[in-house]
């Protein structure tokens, strides 16, 4: 399991806000079933924990594409949206936040 947690990244364009990402892989073959079963429960905690301290954030391209899956905690938000930084999920990539993403899912929750 790998967690990447999100940063403030200076660029020649300036300050932008990088996403972090969760990444999980193994193959069964190679851990066996029990470790398997095991890697999949702590898998679903890792996911459930994250999902439980974000909420889904709307976000669009420069373009004004909307870009699915992305989420964001509460402290992330307030920095970008009381600076106006930019997201990005890649060193070239450029978003922004389209709306103020749902609040009650992760008070819910908390």
């Amino acid at each position: 399991m790998q967690f990447l947690c999100s940063r403030r990244i200076q660029d020649c364009k300036g300050e932008v806000f990088e996403a972090g990402r969760l990444a999980v892989r193994w193959f069964e073959q190679q851990v066996g079933p029990e470790r398997h079963q095991l890697l999949s429960k702590e898998t679903s905690l890792a996911w459930k924990a994250l999902r439980a301290a974000t909420r889904p954030a709307i976000v669009e391209s420069t373009q004004g594409r909307r870009i699915s899956g992305m989420r964001i905690g509460p402290a992330a938000y307030a920095l970008v949206t009381s600076s106006g930084m930019l997201l990005t999920r890649g060193v070239v990539q450029r978003l922004h936040l389209a709306a103020a993403p749902p609040t009650d899912q992760m008070l819910d929750r908390l």
